[in-house]
């Protein structure tokens, strides 16, 4: 799993999700269907997976992205998603870093 298929919009639930910016700068997202803006960040949470396979490419410059919160590599996989918390796996070092939705402005639809 990749970030898009993951993200949706905090305010609306739509799930086409731009990167406004380019990689490694401040991690901004707008949501095509409210205009809705809002960062993907991570959390170190201090384990790591040597086991999981993972093949993370550096996404497409105009798809959710973050940097692992370890090395900041944008080479990050989904390990695992639920409604409370999803943790990405870095291809790069192997840490485990937890997502963050964070400076979310409401648009206007």
């Amino acid at each position: 799993m990749t970030l898009k298929d993951v993200i949706a919009c905090p305010k609306c639930g739509g799930k086409e999700i731009v990167y406004s910016c380019e990689p490694k700068c401040c991690f901004n997202h707008v949501c095509a269907d409210c205009r809705s803006t809002f960062e993907l960040n991570t959390a170190r949470t201090g384990q790591f997976d040597h086991e999981t396979a993972i093949s993370a490419e550096e996404p497409d410059s105009s798809d959710p992205t973050t940097a692992c919160a370890s090395c900041g590599s944008l080479r990050v996989g989904v390990l695992s998603s639920a409604s409370e918390e999803t943790l990405l796996l870095c291809a790069n070092c192997r840490a485990i870093s937890r997502l963050a939705i964070e400076e979310f402005v409401a648009g206007n639809f």
